[in-house]
């Protein structure tokens, strides 16, 4: 039987996750968890990871407004943290 993990715990797992090859990447990633996951919703904590499986240039296109995901649920959350970060309007 699997271990449901406190939000706490799992906002210290994702720590390393965040660490990615693109300092623009780490910064608005770490922002995030830093400042907003554990205040989110549940549903965002869960796209804040699915994003984490992305690969960085991926994620730095769209942190850059150079480009959009192709899924709409992580479009819309990259939106919605960029917003909560005051990186867009």
């Amino acid at each position: 039987m699997s271990e449901v993990m406190s939000p706490e715990e799992k906002k210290r797992r994702l720590v390393w996750q965040c660490r990615r090859g693109l300092k623009e990447t780490d910064v608005v990633l770490n922002a995030y968890l830093d400042q907003h996951f554990l205040a989110d919703s549940v549903a965002n904590q869960a796209l804040f990871e699915r994003l984490l499986t992305c690969h960085d240039t991926d994620m730095f296109e769209w942190f850059t407004g150079r480009s959009t995901a192709d899924d709409e649920a992580l479009d819309g959350f990259v939106r919605h943290m960029l917003a909560l970060l005051g990186r867009k309007d």
